[in-house]
């Protein structure tokens, strides 16, 4: 829960200076187990441990670094965030 913890202080401090990502600018993806993050997340949502905006705030501070550092699709960076590694299919 530690990583958790970082990545909520992380995506609260990018909040409060208005989305200003100067603070990422020495921070990569590269330097965290996304799979760990994906457990960690699936644990606290099955658990209610956080609040559902705070889940959502580090959700979305994930989907922003994964669209920045990687190749992946959106379709892709979603399915692995938001649906639990199922394919989401888009009406």
């Amino acid at each position: 829960m530690k990583l958790f913890d970082f990545l909520r202080a992380l995506a609260r401090q990018l909040i409060d200076n208005d989305y200003n990502d100067e603070i990422l600018k020495d921070f990569s993806l590269f330097d965290i187990d996304l799979h760990q993050v994906k457990e960690e997340l699936n644990f606290i949502e099955g658990n209610e441990l956080f609040e559902v905006e705070e889940i959502d705030m580090v959700k979305a501070l994930l989907v922003y670094l994964l669209m920045r550092e990687t190749d992946l699709s959106e379709d892709d960076i979603y399915s692995f965030i938001f649906s639990k590694g199922k394919q989401i299919v888009w009406n």
